[in-house]
């Protein structure tokens, strides 16, 4: 009953705190703005708790980043298999929790050297087939308001073509993919509809890359994508005021020069989460199950970022919304 009364105020207070049509994110996310991860914006900081900075070490011993994650447990990200090199030895890798502007890292940010990398045993690097890894920490990690964990879809999750999701990263920006993201490095986030697997073969029929049972794509027409360094990043979906995993930055080859713009191409997580399962043990994972999820729109904000509030503080804000008013 508790979990009830909670769920109303929230879709309550959530209605109070929507834009107007006007003036919300929902009509402006829909510009073209070709400055950032092609058509991007900066993200909110501890808007997106779940990303990671994957870095690794050069010749200098200094750590550059390399690719994104999603932290899914006290101790485990996911990423992209292609992301890691198994010749690379595992200390020269290491996860950083909490950022949010690369070049002027936050105080309160984590970095976290590399206990072990367990690429997908069938990860094919010609196909892009089971193109995810896990890595996990040293030690866990406590969460934070900017460091906490990702939800995962049940293994049957579905995501319908056209759903708008997110997909965030610090990769490479601009037309063609050609700018580096300039400083302080903000993170970057984009809103992508999901492309049904027909017309994104289609996209791809001439490729040497044919699209996979495990592949999910999304993207627009108007060069919105990711980039080069934003592989192994989330792709979240809003389930029901929350947000779930629902692919990873795989790859987005332009092999053919048609029109429109092919679709990125993403791991479909729910095709891994018994692997993901098997491999960290489960333990302080948090899947959700397809029978309490329902699709929708909600946009990135203080409740739907994977915090737990409690009934009583949505309660108390409730009030103070409404008091002044009367």
């Amino acid at each position: 009953m508790m979990g009830g009364l909670c769920s109303q105020l929230a879709a309550l207070l959530l209605l109070l705190l929507l834009p107007s049509p006007a003036h919300g994110a929902e009509e402006s996310q829909d510009q073209p703005v070709f400055s950032r991860i092609i058509g991007g914006q900066d993200a909110q900081e501890g808007i997106w708790p779940w990303q990671v900075s994957v870095q690794q070490y050069d010749n200098k011993r200094e750590y550059y980043h390399i690719c994104g994650g999603s932290l899914i447990s006290a101790q485990w990200v996911v990423s992209a298999a292609h992301c890691f090199d198994l010749s690379t030895p595992v200390s020269a890798y290491r996860m950083n929790l909490g950022e949010h502007q690369l070049s002027n890292p936050s105080p309160t940010r984590i970095s976290s050297p590399v206990r072990r990398i367990v690429r997908h045993p069938d990860y094919n690097e010609n196909t892009g087939v089971a193109d995810v890894a896990l890595v996990q920490l040293t030690e866990p990690v406590a969460f934070t308001d900017t460091i906490r964990p990702v939800s995962l879809p049940g293994p049957s999750t579905q995501f319908p073509a056209g759903e708008k999701c997110w997909v965030t990263g610090w990769g490479l920006i601009g037309w063609g993919c050609k700018d580096t993201l300039p400083p302080p490095q903000t993170l970057q986030e984009l809103r992508v509809p999901l492309v049904d697997s027909s017309t994104c073969r289609d996209h791809f029929r001439d490729c040497k890359r044919p699209i996979q049972e495990d592949m999910l794509c999304a993207g627009s027409e108007v060069n919105r994508d990711s980039c080069k360094g934003d592989s192994g990043g989330p792709l979240v979906c809003p389930r029901n005021g929350n947000f779930i995993l629902a692919g990873l930055v795989s790859w987005g080859i332009k092999c053919t020069q048609s029109t429109p713009v092919p679709p990125g191409v993403y791991v479909r997580v729910p095709v891994y989460v018994n692997w993901i399962q098997n491999v960290t043990g489960g333990t302080g994972l948090s899947i959700v199950s397809p029978a309490v999820l329902s699709a929708g729109t909600t946009p990135p904000g203080p409740l739907s970022n994977g915090l737990i509030c409690s009934c009583l503080a949505l309660a108390l804000l409730l009030a103070g919304l409404l008091l002044p008013a009367l």
